[in-house]
């Protein structure tokens, strides 16, 4: 019997596999590097506007008013400093008056709440930006067609488009994040930089997970029925939404709907927030501490994505 398999199809998978297979590390590295490179150099595009347009908001409409007017503004300044320490507590009386139910939940945020929170919002906007942008422009450029000529494969791509939202979205949000944190709440550097550090591989993490995590789905289904920008972005917005202070601060506005609120917080371990702002408590001086063994979740999803995305050929692209 002869094999009637398109010999087409067979050389050109099995081309883009034994160079998977075959190419060592250094080989490997390089090519993650061109095409990340590739999109740095060519960042002068939409994607340059895009990722500007967002950082001068973030600035302007959070950033700006929060840490830098609302500290400066009459009956306000003095009380975000919280003795200055960071982990003090009692912000309560800004918002509320002492008879108010809610001042139990607002007695317990503190300093490390409010900038790793701002610096979450910056990061969970800018990274899937800019990950969305290198990802879903080669899509519909059919430039991926072309990357796939040669010896790379998604698992490559992948790396390489995650790089360049790591690099570039790092470029714009430090500048971003301490300009109005270190103006408004005068704290070192060096803690506002470690605030921002928790929040920035904390988000690259989730994106990494979610784009992997699709792609072990379209090697399972042999079709990307979810592309891995659009995961990443919903499993980053999820795990924001499930950290306590948002639950408790959404059921401030919306009680009626508490039930819903308490369910979700049956999952707030989960959330790689949650635990970042833990050991930041941690390492400032609280009494509280991360559970370790949360980020065992995470990153067991991302090894297996990488292998089954190391087996996935190229050829997704021409079916989307």
């Amino acid at each position: 019997m002869t094999d009637n398999k398109n010999s087409s199809i067979e050389s050109s998978e099995m081309h883009s596999y034994s160079g998977t297979l075959s190419m060592n590390a250094r080989g490997k590295l390089g090519l993650i590097s061109a095409i990340a490179l590739k999109d740095l150099t060519q960042i002068h595009g939409s994607g340059f506007i895009i990722l500007l347009t967002l950082s001068i908001l973030l600035f302007a409409l959070i950033g700006f008013p929060f840490f830098i007017f609302a500290n400066a503004a009459t009956g306000f300044g003095g009380q975000l400093h919280l003795g200055g320490v960071w982990t003090a507590t009692g912000i309560e009386g800004i918002f509320v008056g002492a008879s108010d139910p809610n001042r139990i939940f607002l007695s317990t945020i503190t300093l490390v709440h409010l900038a790793l929170g701002y610096s979450i919002v910056v990061t969970m906007i800018l990274i899937p930006a800019a990950f969305s942008i290198a990802y879903g422009q080669e899509i519909i450029k059919g430039t991926v067609r072309t990357l796939t000529c040669y010896p790379v494969g998604v698992f490559e791509i992948t790396i390489a488009k995650l790089a360049y939202a790591a690099v570039i979205s790092f470029i714009f949000g430090l500048p971003v994040f301490l300009l109005p944190t270190v103006v408004g709440l005068g704290k070192p550097v060096g803690d506002l930089f470690a605030i921002f550090l928790v929040a920035y591989f904390t988000t690259l993490l989730i994106v990494s997970v979610g784009a992997f995590v699709t792609n072990s789905i379209t090697f399972v289904t042999k079709k990307m029925y979810i592309r891995p920008t659009l995961f990443a972005n919903l499993l980053v917005i999820f795990s924001f939404l499930i950290t306590s202070t948002i639950l408790n601060s959404l059921n401030l506005f919306l009680t009626y709907v508490s039930p819903v609120f308490r369910a979700l917080g049956e999952l707030t371990p989960i959330s790689l927030y949650h635990q970042g702002r833990l050991l930041l408590m941690f390492v400032f001086g609280g009494t509280e501490s991360p559970n370790w063994l949360i980020f065992l979740l995470p990153v067991s999803l991302l090894v297996l994505g990488a292998w089954l995305t190391l087996k996935l050929w190229p050829d997704i692209y021409e079916k989307e």
